[in-house]
């Protein structure tokens, strides 16, 4: 009865661990050409258009900043035209997760407990503003727990992962003449 009891706590505290990361995924336009990308600025949302970032956009924007710099792609100077737009936002939706307490082979007592949670999704789409086409969207799930006050290190590492799915080897490839 305790290997068993020591079992269940080890696959518990797996599969905790690798909940604890956030999920990625990125597309690309099939007709995207990024050797024309290497300049970009930050999209702001006209609902945003003056009011004070919140700490977790302000982590946001350092981090991808930061980078997006390691992929070889700068931050254009203000009024410079940037290549691309940067543009972000995190969905938010309730979820519901059911953990089966259970014991018995047709004995004992057994149950389930009901969670509500909030998991969040940070989405970043990296926009043509000639045609105000997104060519990129990465996604990062499991980000945001807490919209009022996010883990802001869960944040830095997601936005990291998110960046890293963007092609670097085309990113890195000289300008083409277009």
């Amino acid at each position: 009865m305790k290997t068993i009891r020591i079992a269940r706590l080890l696959a518990m505290a797996v599969l905790a661990a690798a909940g604890c990361g956030a999920t990625v995924h990125s597309s690309l336009a099939s007709n995207a050409n990024l050797a024309q990308y290497r300049t970009w600025a930050f999209k702001t949302p006209q609902y945003r258009a003056g009011r004070p970032e919140t700490p977790a956009e302000q982590q946001l924007r350092a981090t991808l900043q930061r980078d997006m710099a390691q992929k070889g792609l700068t931050e254009a100077a203000p009024g410079q035209q940037p290549d691309f737009l940067v543009a972000y936002h995190v969905k938010t939706q309730q979820k519901l997760d059911v953990d089966n307490v259970g014991y018995g082979f047709g004995w004992g007592w057994g149950g389930a407990n009901v969670y509500q949670y909030t998991e969040g999704t940070l989405i970043v789409d990296f926009v043509d503003p000639r045609t105000n086409q997104a060519f990129w969207r990465g996604t990062a799930s499991d980000v945001v727990n807490n919209p009022e006050m996010p883990d802001l290190g869960k944040l830095d590492s997601a936005v990291a992962k998110l960046v890293n799915q963007y092609p670097s080897q085309l990113a890195a490839t000289p300008r083409q003449a277009m």
